[in-house]
């Protein structure tokens, strides 16, 4: 039998109501509720893959008492079956096959009698989920049944597709927002330890020589020469925020200047010897991609110099075919990363993390290798494009 006209107005209209629907039950809901509708049938079921607990989900069984169903990935079931081969399957006869489960009809007094269980696949044919329908009212689920099937399970998949990067975005929005955060604190921190500090003991150091002029011009005079270096010291330390957040020799050179500068900027801080040690790249990337790059790179440094205890930190950036490779090695102490990781909820620190995220941002590949006691090999991958 071919669609009847009502069948796909059904069809359209499920499309036109789940264009931006991002709520996951709701689209469950009406899905499941539309597949009983077209295919004549008792009771349908949606099942949502999660890759990363391996099992199907679904919050929605029609006309029946469970609320939510799991099931495994690599488990005995039709379900499953189909998630995994991606092909459909029509059962007249659930009981005598050896993949149907019986346990949620005795447990519910349900009884199934034919089954029709469909892949769910997005655009780029990755499987989102499996769509179930159970008890043709008339019989068994027909060739024609099937085909209605899988453009309900069509529309199903880009449903499922639009809910997945709505809420892909919805995380991501929170995530740019704790990175900047977790900038702005450090900024603000930097301000305060640093520049503002300077500033408050010049400005306090000020009165103290003017009342001593009164008395004591020469005196006075000396003070104000101290003084004077600690407004430099200020200066040099805006400078350095300045230089972090983006330097100009960046704009100007590209990220081989930058690294040079950096190099130059940070040597000797804390006894650290840091050395660009093979900086001859000359291709010039997108600006945002070398501002990202400069960004882990002297994120690494800072970390081998403040927290790796390093005496030497080196500094590699050169061109390859595809792209531009930075490495930043140090002799400090290291790390274990994964526990440093799964840690940085606790600490309420984020360094590592803004490393990742620079480097995701610009689509470049970061690997992190240390161990406690034999220091950090830091190694950045920047496409060409």
């Amino acid at each position: 039998m071919h669609a009847r006209p009502d069948q796909l107005t059904a069809l359209l209209e499920l499309q036109r109501e789940l264009a931006l629907e991002a709520d996951i039950d709701k689209v469950l809901a009406r899905i499941t509720a539309t597949a009983t509708s077209l295919l004549d049938a008792e009771r349908a079921t949606l099942y949502v893959v999660n890759e990363a607990r391996q099992e199907l989900w679904s919050r929605v069984v029609t006309q029946s008492e469970f609320k939510e169903l799991r099931l495994p990935l690599d488990g005995r079931s039709l379900a499953a079956e189909v998630s995994r081969s991606g092909r459909p399957l029509r059962i007249a006869d659930p009981y005598g096959d050896p993949r149907f489960d019986p346990s949620v009809d005795a447990r519910t007094g349900f009884r199934t009698r034919s089954l029709l269980v469909l892949p769910i696949d997005s655009r780029a044919r990755e499987r989102l989920g499996v769509l179930q329908v159970v008890n043709q009212r008339e019989g068994t689920f027909e060739e024609a049944h099937e085909a209605l099937g899988m453009a309900l399970a069509a529309s199903a998949g880009l449903a499922l597709e639009y809910v997945r990067l709505t809420a892909e975005l919805a995380r991501e929005r929170l995530h740019q927002v704790r990175i900047a955060e977790e900038t702005r604190h450090r900024l603000a921190r930097d301000l305060h330890d640093g520049v503002a500090q300077t500033l408050a003991n010049t400005a306090l150091g000020i009165e103290i020589a003017q009342r001593r002029a009164q008395q004591d011009l020469p005196a006075a005079l000396a003070e104000l020469t101290t003084l004077r270096e600690r407004v430099l010291e200020a200066q040099r330390g805006l400078r350095d925020i300045l230089f972090a957040l983006r330097p100009v020799v960046l704009e100007e050179g590209g990220l081989p200047a930058a690294v040079r500068a950096l190099a130059q900027r940070v040597d000797g801080t804390a006894g650290t010897h840091v050395v660009p040690r093979s900086v001859d790249a000359t291709r010039r990337l997108a600006p945002e991609a070398e501002a990202g790059a400069f960004h882990v790179l002297r994120e690494a440094v800072t970390n081998a110099i403040k927290t790796g205890r390093a005496r030497t930190v080196s500094i590699d950036v050169r061109d390859e075919p595809s792209g531009l490779v930075a490495l930043v090695e140090d002799d400090g102490v290291g790390f274990d990363v994964a526990a440093t990781l799964s840690g940085y909820a606790s600490r309420g620190s984020l360094g590592m993390l803004q490393m990742r995220e620079s480097a995701r941002l610009i689509g470049a590949q970061l690997t992190i290798d240390s161990s406690p006691g034999h220091g950090t090999r830091v190694r950045l991958r920047v496409p060409a494009e």
